[in-house]
């Protein structure tokens, strides 16, 4: 990236968990630079900041790998950009440039996006935002080209407490309550089960496109609503900013795929665990103090301790 070594940034690591407000003081930076580029893990996120900028009045494109928008009528490239992490430009010099969920470096299938913005993005000011268990990654990375990493740590902004039972039954669902599935299958029999008992339900998964994702979580969140229970995967772990009062994880294995394509199912991992966890309660929402268990009793000693191991082991 011959660009980006021919400047000395500055890289900011915005650290803590979910719910902690690192994110909102990276794009304030973002926002009133003179020219910025937003990197995020999803297309969701990506419409979101750029709507936020927007509405700020600092004229922000869009650009994913399905679509692009200009702010500006007459199609001139703004001075502001938010992108899907794969799409960000290593060659257009910004002010600012922010690089959210940058613990994501360590997966598997996009985790070079990451690699590739933080070593190639040409910005002034590079501002990383995820979780601290990715610190000393970063770190090591940028030992190679030779840039200080200036560390900011956030707190949780609300409570989060562990259940002292689980769930165990639908009947014992309340509203606020948001349910955590891994496989298609367990969303529809979860929700049926729930809509059985003459409740209604919000569904949402990876692979819904953002228009229904957002719709879902609007329905969600919407006090007047009589909707006020949520059926989801993962996909809730980043991105969308739901009212969610107790997170309850119906099961703690996670199917994957390795590198040889086989599907393997392995317990969740201490830093998903508590990507997931985080999502229950919301500063500034009626849910001031999250809660989380297992709908199984049997998980809930498992859970437990996967939260305790507070920092994200490599």
């Amino acid at each position: 990236y011959p660009s980006a070594r021919t400047i000395t940034r500055k890289i900011v690591f915005h650290a803590g968990p979910t719910n902690s407000g690192k994110t909102f003081h990276a794009l304030e930076r973002f926002i009133n630079s003179k020219s910025g580029v937003y990197c995020g893990p999803l297309k969701l996120l990506a419409s979101e900041v750029f709507n936020k900028c927007n509405e700020r009045g600092t004229p922000c494109d869009l650009v994913t790998g399905e679509e692009r928008k200009c702010a500006q009528a007459n199609g001139e490239p703004s001075s502001h950009v938010s992108c899907t992490v794969e799409m960000a430009s290593v060659n257009v010099p910004y002010e600012v440039a922010v690089i959210d969920e940058i613990q994501m470096m360590r997966d598997t299938s996009r985790g070079w996006a990451w690699t590739r913005a933080l070593l190639g993005i040409v910005a002034n000011e590079i501002h990383v935002c995820g979780e601290e268990g990715a610190i000393e990654l970063v770190q090591s990375l940028m030992t190679t080209t030779g840039e200080d990493v200036e560390v900011r740590k956030y707190k949780r902004l609300t409570e989060l407490e562990v259940e002292k039972s689980a769930l165990g039954s639908l009947d014992a669902v309340q509203p606020g309550d948001c349910i955590v599935c891994f496989s298609k299958h367990d969303i529809y029999s979860v929700s049926r089960g729930i809509e059985a008992k003459g409740r209604e339900v919000a569904v949402i998964y990876g692979g819904l496109p953002p228009g229904t994702k957002l719709a879902q979580a609007q329905m969600f969140n919407d006090p007047e609503n009589s909707c006020k229970v949520l059926v989801a995967t993962d996909a809730i772990g980043m991105g969308l900013n739901l009212s969610i009062r107790r997170i309850i994880f119906y099961s703690l294995i996670k199917p994957s795929v390795n590198e040889k394509g086989e599907k393997e199912m392995n317990t969740l991992s201490v830093s998903q665990t508590l990507q997931i966890a985080g999502r229950a309660g919301r500063y500034g929402t009626q849910f001031d103090k999250g809660c989380v268990t297992t709908f199984k009793p049997e998980d809930l000693a498992t859970l437990k301790n996967l939260l305790s191991q507070t920092r994200a082991h490599f």
